[in-house]
């Protein structure tokens, strides 16, 4: 990928490159893309939406990498809205797959020590 340097730009080209791989939905790329979304991206409104679109993706990876990806950007970004993803995670408790509880429980720990978000009741499920 050719960026001018400018933040704004590569931001930019990062933002629409994640959006073809998301439209694209090659899984290999989404798998990728989810990752980068919580460790590089700068948009932290942007990127959350993102990971919330992708906690509902059908494979159980993109959905688990999505759970814990939330953690990621809050710890580098430092902030994380607490109304829009907290219902994502518990969302993610109940999930038919034990890998995606565990990432949700995973992120809803982390979230709640980082950002004092209320942790959730411990669930025999995950």
């Amino acid at each position: 990928m050719c960026v001018s340097g400018n933040p704004e730009d590569e931001s930019e080209s990062f933002r629409k490159e994640i959006e073809a791989v998301i439209e694209a939905d090659d899984l290999d790329e989404v798998l990728g893309a989810t990752i980068d979304i919580a460790m590089a991206a700068t948009d932290l409104d942007w990127a959350t939406d993102c990971l919330i679109r992708l906690a509902t993706h059908p494979n159980t990876d993109v959905r688990g990498n999505a759970m814990i990806g939330f953690a990621h950007l809050a710890d580098r970004l430092g902030d994380l809205s607490e109304k829009d993803v907290s219902p994502v995670l518990r969302a993610g408790l109940s999930d038919p797959k034990p890998h995606v509880r565990q990432q949700a429980a995973a992120s809803l720990d982390e979230l709640s020590e980082r950002l004092g978000w209320s942790s959730p009741p411990s669930s025999d499920a995950v």
